[in-house]
């Protein structure tokens, strides 16, 4: 459960707004960015909207949307994550800033999807060992959870959960998992710091049958995440992964917004807003058109938000 530091704070934010971070459209250097738009339709369907953070911004711009958004999600994708990168750098001051805000009082949630479950990883344990790599055969593959009890049961991300959707999460395939990376059950408890930091909630296997952590959170912060995509059951339907690849049905829907609810209204708590409305109305994803997801060359996402990295970097001259 979260520190008590972080409960003292009981108002409500009715206007919530999530910075998404994004990743380079391909490997670093990259002259584009990018989100896929199946995130920023996640949070919005619970209540919220969306900032993209860009993962090329410099410390003092990062510190300066910290201080105006009200949580950040990690999202998956295929970039490297190594210490040495920039989108690793930018995580580790966003995280480093919550823990901080987190200590004294300020809730600001961070959740990670997939890619970004293993960032949070990383991030904590800072040992780039932990993640096994090329390790997982599970691409476009629905799963049910192996819910680890009774952690699951008394967690804040799946404590809520209503029983018949919890029993449906444990038997039916509801969770799309598309990774080759992940990292073992065991590495949360021979890495002290994963073990101090994190509580594992649910394990899976993968086709070949070796086994990775598909669930954890923070036991002292607003921090979690899943290395399955639970955006992917309502806003993609990639067809080129394949029929079944992931799941549509009445229940999967419900799990993928019970997600939404739960990431959406931890940051609720947070109270961090915009200088001025002209401020907020500039950054807000609104400014941005969605796009064929074609045009990453890839079959993984309907939709994306590109975001040419010259034109950033010119404008901040």
């Amino acid at each position: 459960m979260f520190s008590s530091l972080v409960l003292l704070t009981t108002a409500q934010n009715n206007r919530p707004i999530l910075g998404v971070l994004t990743q380079p459209l391909g490997q670093e250097p990259a002259n584009q960015s990018y989100i896929a738009a199946s995130y920023v339709k996640f949070i919005e369907s619970a209540g919220a909207r969306v900032v993209p953070v860009h993962y090329d911004s410099s410390a003092a711009e990062l510190k300066t949307i910290f201080r105006s958004i009200n949580g950040i999600l990690f999202p998956g994708g295929g970039v490297s994550l190594a210490n040495t990168t920039q989108i690793r750098r930018s995580g580790q001051i966003l995280y480093d800033l919550a823990i901080a805000a987190n200590d004294r009082g300020d809730p600001f949630p961070i959740w990670g999807t997939c890619m970004g479950f293993q960032f949070l990883s990383l991030l904590t344990a800072q040992n780039d060992s932990i993640l096994c790599s090329k390790c997982y055969d599970s691409e476009g593959t629905p799963l049910p959870l192996s819910f680890l009890e009774p952690a699951a049961s008394r967690s804040n991300l799946y404590g809520g959960l209503p029983q018949d959707l919890k029993h449906a999460l444990a038997s039916q395939k509801l969770t799309e998992n598309s990774h080759h990376d992940g990292i073992l059950p065991s590495t949360f408890k021979s890495d002290a710091r994963l073990a101090a930091f994190y509580t594992v909630l649910s394990t899976n296997v993968d086709t070949s049958g070796h086994p990775f952590v598909s669930s954890f959170e923070a036991k002292h912060y607003p921090i979690a995440g899943t290395q399955w995509h639970p955006e992917k059951n309502n806003f993609e339907w990639s067809l080129g992964m394949g029929p079944g690849a992931i799941p549509h049905g009445a229940t999967a829907t419900a799990v993928s917004q019970y997600m939404a609810n739960y990431v959406v209204g931890q940051a609720r708590r947070s109270l961090h807003k915009f200088p001025s409305p002209e401020a907020e109305a500039a950054a807000l994803i609104y400014n941005y058109p969605p796009l064929d997801g074609s045009k990453l060359g890839r079959a993984y996402f309907d939709q994306v938000y590109i975001f040419d990295r010259s034109a950033t970097l010119s404008s901040r001259r």
